[in-house]
């Protein structure tokens, strides 16, 4: 169930200097309807999401979370290897995937025992008419599959590293290595960011950001032709 109100919102009578600047929330504040913090609203705060992802392990890079101790592939997929199960490892779409596909209502995935290619098509995502084939990132065997994504696929974007896992594979050989990782990682997705930016501006006169944030689903601001262009020089 959805929470009702931050869980980190604490109300308290306190006693304290005023010749001392305090950050607080007026009760008049609170009391609005414009305040996140008592509404089932409050993930929409950008100071919520910064400290939830960190307790989370996951890094707010211009607007954008990426998992830190993840594997990433260079078309926004990750890798977390399995700690029981050598050689195993889940994959899923990044926040940056998610947020350029769009809503995701359905995904079309192989099922157990399927083997796949590095660099090869093996799943499609979709989100309503439009589609985006995406590659494996590793030369494996498909062990299993999210049950979650059928009956809810839209945790693809809700929660793209975590519950949002789309398979596990039997990884081949050391494709690990081959892969983005830590401090590399990180400068590497930054500089994705700065190079979807310099599309918005340059090719579509348009901004992915509001208000400094980055947009939630950047695919509303597309048309089919724009939208397919962008999915097919970053996810393609």
């Amino acid at each position: 169930m959805k929470e009702r109100k931050c869980p980190f919102l604490e109300t308290k009578t306190v006693t304290f200097c005023k010749a001392f600047p305090v950050k607080m929330i007026p009760l008049d504040k609170m009391s609005s309807l414009d305040c996140l913090c008592e509404t089932t609203s409050f993930q929409e705060c950008s100071l919520y999401n910064e400290i939830s992802h960190a307790a989370e392990g996951k890094e707010n890079l211009r607007g954008f979370s990426l998992k830190s101790d993840y594997y990433y592939h260079p078309k926004h997929l990750w890798v977390s290897p399995s700690p029981e199960n050598a050689g195993e490892a889940r994959v899923g779409i990044d926040d940056f995937a998610a947020r350029l596909i769009g809503k995701i209502d359905r995904a079309s995935i192989p099922g157990a025992d399927m083997p796949v290619k590095e660099n090869s098509v093996c799943f499609l995502l979709h989100s309503g008419r439009r589609t985006v084939r995406l590659a494996s990132p590793a030369d494996g065997v498909i062990r299993t599959v999210n049950p979650r994504l059928a009956d809810n696929p839209s945790v693809l974007n809700e929660d793209p590293y975590l519950e949002g896992w789309i398979f596990s594979m039997q990884i081949k050989g050391d494709a690990l290595n081959g892969l983005y990782h830590g401090t590399v990682a990180g400068k590497w997705f930054e500089s994705e960011i700065e190079r979807l930016q310099r599309t918005f501006s340059s090719d579509l006169g348009m901004t992915a950001t509001d208000g400094g944030e980055a947009l939630t689903d950047i695919s509303s601001r597309f048309n089919d032709a724009q939208w397919g262009k962008i999915v097919s020089q970053f996810l393609g």
